[in-house]
């Protein structure tokens, strides 16, 4: 392995499911997560500990060494967080989607996750091809454009799969089909 790549500094803002289970997957890659931001100490402390990272609850606190920053939060916390995260701050930024359900409680093999990635600058998409390439063997290079159609796909799948077998099911009986 690269060891730049491995030797990349990271910092988690957000502890959730999925910032969770993407640290520890990093971490037991060998990827250092250098610190972990939830607004909980609870949860920052609990992911941080799992990583061996330091944490804090307050975005002034935030280190700026570190060279890639996965911001992890549910909609609403990342509308009311991002622009004080970026402000004066985010030149370079991208996308690093796996795209899965994800639960703290149910581990994951990431090996099966398609990740898709996308940049504003070409080196920077390298940088996060070569880091999902470490953990998934599908990574794909993808548009905002097509991520959001992906994501509706995704969340259809995932939402209205049950709804579909019950639609199917009333049309079984109704026409007499086991």
């Amino acid at each position: 392995m690269n060891r730049s790549i491995e030797d990349t500094p990271i910092i988690f803002i957000g502890a959730g499911n999925l910032a969770t289970n993407l640290a520890k997957a990093l971490y037991y890659k060998g990827f250092r997560i250098v610190q972990v931001y939830s607004r909980t100490e609870e949860s920052a402390r609990a992911l941080a500990e799992q990583v061996e990272a330091g944490y804090t609850t307050d975005l002034q606190e935030i280190s700026k060494e570190a060279r890639l920053y996965i911001v992890s939060l549910k909609d609403a916390a990342f509308v009311e967080l991002l622009p004080q995260i970026t402000e004066k701050y985010a030149e370079r930024y991208g996308v690093f989607y796996p795209m899965q359900t994800f639960s703290k409680q149910r581990e994951v093999n990431f090996r099966e996750i398609p990740f898709f990635v996308e940049a504003k600058r070409p080196e920077d998409v390298e940088l996060l091809k070569a880091i999902a390439a470490t953990l998934s063997d599908n990574v794909y290079e993808i548009t905002s454009e097509q991520r959001k159609s992906l994501h509706l796909a995704a969340v259809f799948i995932c939402n209205f799969a049950n709804h579909m077998y019950a639609l199917a099911a009333d049309l079984l009986e109704k026409y007499n089909l086991p």
